[in-house]
């Protein structure tokens, strides 16, 4: 039986965390999504357990950061563990700059159950549950996803563009011939995830390296506790996890524990692999689909969220016309580059939880001999190992050497958010004022009229930030001035000799940062990704569906 066709701007195949953020992120910009997804009902396993600062950030465009935050536990840290249980090393993220906690633990079925309801309820997402993917084709203008229902049904979505969203089997990477380089670790792990736990807890996830049985314990809120086993030669994946070993391996840390206290209890091995390409074609994988890594420093759902938040504004601009088949490539440069470098320390991670014999012996030896050298343990200490995202080899414009070094090192990086104030007293994080797309801040000395005056600006929403303490004057108040309340961007101790301008991007990286004898150059190198002087109609594009 065959079904008429959908058309949509995007197909999305797969309707876990990340398919539905880069669904939710598109279709909230006006972009009819349809979502193609097997299950009928979010999942509600806990998988990922750890959430960065960056992935609150995505979720608060779509209005869920508050809702998951109140189910997780909140501003964690590591402890490492060596021979004797003697504590190695503690570490804590260095305080993050984008307004959310540096890092924490989730629970993985409230997000995917947040992202479900909205996406159910979104007028422009066509969510189409119960279907499987199983076969897909693209000419020059448009994908096609064929789908199969589970009573046998077939129907096709036709798309300007598709996004593989389904996970690190995924059907989308295998149809479009994409391989996956890379390589799988020997050790296998049992995941047990627990209910009802009455431990005290405190903020830090530990890692063993005991030397016999490795393992690592993750508490949450609300009595949740994940533990990993390291597995060992002779162990069998069906003998181990079954319910009286199960038992027996979290008695220590549940002596209460029932069966109805076991989520799950699961055996994995750990990946090291990445899709050779994340493009072909009108086709991008994303999430899972395009990389996997080992779990123990936490990435691989927090690479997965950036991905997604990466493409999204990539393919609005390209729907909206303004955006270059350039700009669509950076995906996979921006994003590619940063996910290889995630999958290597996490296998250093890994590797260093694993160690066992005399290796353990090595290991504990080294973290004695880093204490003695400050800057070493500093680095580790303050989780700077964990290196976040570089875009300035990718949409981005080197500084000009005019350009202050505080703000010459943001150019590639995530903007920093501080807590403004508007003129009439009310408080917020900087992101609120800055819509969702392009946006212009300008700092520096006041009453020297705008620096961003060509026209590639004319459509792009401005602020111009004030230091505290700054006095407006009735000429020069004006609806977008805010004063930055915590010095990030205009510091009274350090003021600016000559007015700047950030150009921060959709995903809230910073473009550019120019001063008035350096935006010609600015404008004619951005202007080969995307063309902000092109103004968008998008109302009209919804009326013509």
């Amino acid at each position: 039986m065959q079904q008429n066709n959908i058309d949509a701007d995007v197909v999305v195949v797969g309707g876990g965390p990340v398919g539905l953020t880069l669904a939710l992120l598109l279709a909230d910009e006006g972009a009819r999504v349809s979502v193609i997804e097997p299950m009928t009902a979010p999942g509600d396993l806990p998988r990922a357990i750890s959430i960065a600062d960056e992935s609150f950030r995505i979720l608060e465009r779509l209005g869920l950061a508050d809702d998951l935050k109140a189910e997780s536990y909140l501003d964690t840290g590591a402890r490492y563990f060596g021979l004797g249980d003697r504590l190695l090393a503690q570490s804590k993220p260095v305080p993050s700059r984008t307004g959310h906690p540096a890092k924490s633990q989730f629970d993985q079925p409230v997000l995917e159950q947040l992202l479900w309801d909205r996406a159910v309820e979104h007028p422009d997402i066509d969510f189409r549950t119960g279907q499987r993917a199983v076969a897909i084709t693209q000419d020059g203008t448009t994908v096609t996803v064929t789908t199969r229902s589970e009573d046998g049904v077939t129907s096709t979505v036709v798309g300007s563009w598709l996004a593989g969203a389904d996970g690190g089997r995924s059907f989308t990477r295998d149809a479009l011939g994409v391989p996956l380089v890379g390589s799988t670790q020997e050790e296998r792990w049992v995941v047990v995830d627990l209910l009802n736990t009455t431990r005290e807890k405190e903020p830090y996830a530990e890692f063993h390296g005991n030397g016999d049985r490795p393992y690592v314990y993750v508490p949450g809120i609300k009595g949740r506790l994940r533990l990993e086993f390291m597995m060992l030669p002779g162990d069998d994946a069906e003998e181990i996890t079954r319910p009286d070993k199960i038992r027996e391996l979290v008695l220590p840390f549940h002596p209460q524990v029932t069966p109805e206290d076991i989520r799950r209890a699961v055996v994995y091995v750990a990946h090291r692999r990445l899709a050779k390409t994340y493009r072909a074609g009108r086709a991008f994988l994303v999430g899972d689909a395009g990389h996997l890594m080992p779990p123990f420093s936490g990435q691989g759902l927090n690479a997965g969220l950036r991905d997604a938040s990466n493409l999204a504004w990539k393919l609005r601009a390209a729907l909206d016309g303004v955006g270059t088949d350039r700009l669509l490539d950076s995906y996979e440069s921006e994003r590619r580059t940063h996910a290889k470098k995630m999958v290597r320390i996490s296998h250093i991670t890994g590797s260093i939880v694993m160690a066992r014999g005399v290796a353990a012996a090595a290991r504990d030896v080294v973290f004695s001999v880093a204490r003695l050298f400050p800057p070493v343990h500093a680095y580790l200490s303050s989780m700077r190992f964990i290196t976040p995202p570089d875009y300035s080899k990718g949409v981005a414009v080197d500084p000009a050497r005019e350009v202050d070094s505080r703000f010459a090192e943001a150019v590639g990086k995530a903007m920093s958010q501080p807590t403004v104030e508007t003129a009439e007293g009310t408080t917020s994080p900087l992101d609120a004022h800055l819509g969702t797309g392009w946006a212009i801040l300008e700092l520096g000395p006041t009453g020297t009229g705008q620096v961003a005056r060509d026209p590639f600006w004319n459509g792009v929403p401005r602020v111009r930030l004030l230091p505290r303490g700054h006095h407006r004057g009735p000429q020069e108040a004006g609806p977008s001035d805010l004063t930055d309340l915590t010095g990030a961007f205009v510091d009274p101790a350090r003021p600016l000799g000559v007015p700047h301008v950030v150009v921060v991007r959709p995903d809230r990286y910073v473009a550019a940062v120019f001063t008035a004898a350096d935006e010609a150059r600015v404008v004619a190198a951005l202007r080969t990704y995307v063309d902000l002087s092109r103004s968008v109609d998008r109302s009209r594009r919804k009326e013509n569906r």
